[in-house]
This record gives C-alpha cells, structure tokens and sequence, in this order.
C-alpha cells in the first residue's frame, strides 16, 4: 500500500565507480515507481552551460539545485534515488544532513561492478557520446588521471564507506528493484 505523500520519504543513494551502472540502475528503478525521483546530478549538471566548458564549475554549480530538489521531494512525502559518485563520506554528509532535516531517511547502497568493465563502459560512452558530452568529460578526466589505475584508486577508496557504523548494503545491476523500495520503508 502506497505511503501517504505527507509523510517525508526516503533516499536511496547509490554510490559507485563511474560506469558501474549507476545512473542506468536509477532509471530503469524509477521507470514504474510512482512518487520516485532520479535525482541523478550529472542529468542536471548537463543542463547548466557550465557543463561544456567547465565540467567541474558546473557540478559546484548544480549542487544547490540538487540539494533543493532533494529536499523539497522528501519533504513532500516523495522517495529519491540519488545516484551519484560519493569518493569518502563526507562528500554525502551535506546531502544526507538534507534528507534528515526534511524528517526522511537516509539508506545508503554501493553498486558494485568489475573495474576492468566500468573502465570499458566509460571508454564506450565516452567514445560514442557528442562532443562536450558530461561522458566525454568523465572519460577525459580519468585517463588524465590514469585511466584502469585511476578507477583501481577509487574503489580502493570507497572501501572506506564499509568503515561506517551504518555501512552501505552492496547491490550489483541485476539486484532486484523491489529490494531497493523496501529500503525506502
């Protein structure tokens, strides 16, 4: 039975390696799930002009924007799976905290993925997407950073999210949804 829509929802963050399958996981979740919202930031960030010429700059840029609609939704009695790559907690502490103060609650999962195929997938996306795609900007960043390696480097940092008292639950892409809406309960 559907919750009332005033009582504040839930988020579900997913975290993960770029091209774990975050953002496809997202969508395809919310695609038959009334009163869900895809807060995914590269989406948003994508819409602001700074995207093009300023990868970074834009991501700054978007996050007030996020954070709003965040809380607005929760507050509304909404659910949010927010996809996004958080490198340590504290990058989520600031939208967590806005979950909590809109009186919803925080659920926390890591999409887990083989390395060697999120590198392929972002090599992909990055080579078939239009020119200033936020796909090319993420491919250009990491093979600036080392390309394999750099996503080696990453998932070897998000092992500090197990650390937490409240540690993410570790889904992979073919996790049912169902198990992810029982989270928002």
């Amino acid at each position: 039975m559907p919750r009332p829509m005033s009582e504040p929802g839930c988020c579900v963050f997913v975290n993960g390696l770029p091209g774990s399958g975050k953002s496809t996981y997202a969508r395809e979740f919310v695609a038959s799930r009334r009163g869900w919202l895809n807060l995914d930031v590269d989406v948003l960030r994508g819409l602001l002009g700074t995207a093009s010429t300023d990868f970074l700059q834009a991501g700054a840029e978007v996050q007030p924007l996020a954070l709003a609609m965040l809380r607005e939704h929760i507050a509304s009695g909404g659910n949010v799976i927010f996809p996004q790559l958080f490198f340590i907690p504290d990058e989520a502490a600031e939208f967590e905290a806005a979950v909590v103060a809109s009186g919803g609650r925080v659920r926390r999962t890591m999409l887990h993925e083989d390395v060697g195929e999120c590198w392929h997938r972002v090599e992909e996306r990055g080579g078939r997407t239009a020119s200033g795609s936020i796909d090319q900007h993420i491919l250009k960043l990491l093979a600036e950073a080392g390309g394999l390696s750099e996503l080696q480097r990453i998932e070897n940092q998000l092992a500090a999210w197990s650390e937490l008292p409240d540690p993410p639950k570790i889904i992979t892409s073919s996790t049912p949804y169902d198990e992810i809406a029982l989270l928002a309960r």
